[in-house]
């Protein structure tokens, strides 16, 4: 995950104390290694879930399909370097190498490892993955996670293809409002697990970090591990067993989908430490979904999430922004309830697009809706879903001084995407202001 910077906590590094949201449960090992079982998935998620994924990475290949990934390039960063070459794909696994060699080129070892960032965003659903981890005197935090990203985090960006993502409206600008840790892996033997609800402060929901023998498992052997994600809860596995619960009633955050990341970070290592060579291994990563009817699948709905970087800024958390992406903004003068809305306009003549796209959507039929206003004059506004495997759906908005309830009916996503805009071709100082958008299966 990210550094630890000594007292400020960034990235669920440091263990604080359960919320009274929070739950606990400690079980005997069940290792899939010991028992040849490939997947530990609980048999009340099968039931909810089926076996089936609706994403998957088996590793089987002999490279990382960068098609799905990114490379996670940083360095120097909390002591060390995390580089393309430290990540490699032999023998069914995903393995992010641990190694001292001269990255820098200053004559000195550098400590060295690596990790993957996938290029979709996953909401809600089972996350689970089949790993083994480093467990050298060395530090290296390796991280089993999900966090959305900014155009600016620091860290992070080192693979040029996140930038060009983002310029080219694949990404959004600004998506870092949530995180959940699956779990942080301290070597040789320290795993914690938790979230950080990140648009409204640090207030956070985590498990305390313990031993293998405190959490009755050898992390250095092959362990299946898995968190659940609902709006009402999050709940973490090891081995198939619920080892912690998160109430998110409890907890303040704001919804995305973000992406997933397998990461191996050396951690602070002191210039005395030597690394013995290894890897963070693993196995596979599956990403399950099912239907959950009336629940809204798009992030920062209502535009209320502030910026993580700058609360004050005008770009829209969540979403992408495309062609005249000044025109593009939030506004605080005007709202349906909360402290935001979208604001469309211009000084000039100007066509802009918001949207959402979303992946590993249940397939079915869902309903959009939202809250609108616009200008009389000449704004040629609508509300669009497109990409969701049959024809483009849209609805004019018209103009209107008064909050008004559009809405797109039985819209059927048969590929388990879609995407969710609201597009403007105006005359200058025209407007159109969006709020409370919902996009929810029947």
């Amino acid at each position: 995950m990210r550094a630890r910077h000594h007292a400020v906590r960034a990235g669920g590094l440091l263990a604080a104390s359960l919320l009274a949201a929070a739950t606990l449960a400690v079980a005997p090992n069940n290792s899939s290694a010991a028992t040849g079982v490939e997947s530990a998935l609980p048999p009340d998620l099968v039931a909810q879930y089926g076996s089936t994924p609706a994403y998957a990475d088996e590793f089987n290949g002999s490279s990382v399909n960068l098609t799905d990934w990114y490379y996670r390039l940083t360095g120097p960063y909390a002591g060390g370097y995390m580089t393309a070459d430290a990540v490699t794909v032999s023998g069914g696994a995903l393995r992010l190498n641990y190694s001292q060699r001269d990255v820098s080129g200053d004559g000195i070892k550098d400590f060295v490892s690596g990790g993957l960032i996938s290029r979709r965003l996953f909401g809600y659903g089972y996350y689970e993955i089949r790993a083994r981890l480093y467990d050298g005197a060395a530090p290296l935090h390796t991280s089993f996670w999900s966090m959305g990203i900014r155009s600016d985090l620091l860290g992070a960006l080192g693979d040029p293809r996140i930038k060009e993502d983002i310029a080219n409206s694949v990404l959004p600008e600004h998506n870092h409002l949530f995180e959940i840790d699956g779990f942080e892996h301290d070597s040789p033997d320290r795993l914690g697990m938790g979230n950080v609800p990140g648009s409204h402060g640090t207030v956070l929901a985590r498990h305390p970090y313990m031993s293998g023998a405190e959490y009755g498992v050898n992390f250095a052997d092959w362990n299946v591990y898995g968190y659940e994600y609902t709006p009402q809860t999050i709940k973490f596995y090891i081995n198939g067993i619920l080892r912690f619960t998160i109430d998110n009633a409890a907890t303040k955050y704001e919804y995305a989908p973000m992406n997933f990341w397998l990461t191996a970070l050396p951690f602070f290592p002191k210039a005395t430490d030597t690394v013995t060579p290894g890897s963070s291994d693993f196995d596979y990563f599956r990403y399950y979904n099912r239907p959950q009817p009336g629940v809204n699948l798009l992030g920062n709905p209502s535009f209320d999430a502030l910026p993580r970087n700058n609360p004050g800024a005008w770009l829209v958390p969540g979403w992408i922004e495309s062609d005249d992406r000044p025109a593009s903004q939030i506004a605080t003068d005007d709202v349906v309830n909360g402290g935001r809305s979208l604001l469309h306009t211009g000084t000039s003549a100007y066509s802009v697009t918001t949207k959402q796209d979303l992946t590993g959507i249940p397939d079915g039929r869902y309903t959009l809706t939202a809250w609108v206003k616009s200008s009389a004059g000449r704004p040629h506004a609508q509300m669009r879903v497109l990409n969701h495997g049959g024809s483009e759906r849209a609805v004019a908005i018209r103009g209107s001084s008064e909050w008004t309830r559009v809405t797109i009916r039985a819209v059927p996503v048969t590929n388990g995407k879609a995407t969710i805009a609201f597009t403007s071709h105006a005359a200058a100082n025209e407007w159109l202001r969006v709020d409370n958008v919902s996009f929810t299966r029947n």
